[in-house]
This record gives structure tokens, sequence and C-alpha cells, in this order.
């Protein structure tokens, strides 16, 4: 059975996924771009987009896997100097606050706000349909 409920999760759960695999392809092109590494166990971990998704209920949580040396890149590089050079490589450097907190403030939350318009429900409701109706044909 479709529910309304199961159309605003199947909603939710395709915009937080896209705006997370968002935030590990942009963390992956400034790290490929602008940083010299020399293992590439941040460039696979970021590739890997680690991330998961738990459903309570009506409540949906999301976990994101960082690498912890990531984070320690994004405070070394803001505590550098102070003159106009470093302020000009620091500003390309979005590596994780920048990102983080500009796909989900500006992107990701406004999407699910104002984005959940009776198109985007009929279409989903449609592909649920088409998923329900495919499945006990696959079994056979």
């Amino acid at each position: 059975m479709i529910t309304d409920q199961l159309i605003r999760s199947r909603f939710i759960n395709e915009v937080m996924s896209q705006g997370i695999n968002k935030i590990y392809e942009t963390q992956e092109k400034v790290v490929r771009t602008y940083l010299n590494t020399r293992s590439g166990n941040l460039v696979s971990h970021l590739q890997r987009r680690p991330f998961s998704a738990q459903e309570e209920d009506s409540k949906q949580v999301y976990y994101m896997r960082i690498f912890p040396y990531l984070r320690f890149l994004d405070i070394h590089y803001r505590r550098t100097s102070n003159d106009r050079i470093s302020r000009h490589i620091r500003s390309n450097l979005a590596i994780y606050n920048r990102v983080v907190w500009g796909v989900l403030y500006h992107e990701t939350f406004p999407e699910i706000k104002y984005g959940f318009t009776q198109e985007i429900r009929t279409q989903i409701r449609q592909e649920l349909k088409q998923a329900f109706q495919e499945e006990p044909s696959s079994i056979l």
C-alpha cells in the first residue's frame, strides 16, 4: 500500500542522498585539484562516499563517515597566515565546513522544504506503483 508517508520518506531519502553525494563529490574535486596526496587514502575514502540512513517510525537519520584527516586539513588551512595570497588559496579549499553546511543549508534543506510539490508526489507514486507491480513477476 502506497501511503503519503511512504512517498514523503522516499522524497526525503532521494534529496538527502543527492546532497550527501554532492558533498563527497565536491570534497573529492578539491582534494584532487588543490592538495598533494601521498597515500591516496583520502581520495579513496571520498570516492566510496560512505553514508548510511536509518528510519525509525517517521524519523530518518543520516550518518556520514568523515575521514578524520579531512577535518584536520580544514582546520590547518584556516589557521595559516592572513596575507592576501593565502586567503585566495584558502578560498579554493572548501574541504569541510563550507561544503557540508553550504550544500545542506542552501540546496538540500530548501529542496526538502519547497520541492515536495504535487507533481513530485504523483511521480514518486507512479514509480512506487511500478516497483510493486514488477515485484511479484520477478519472483516467478
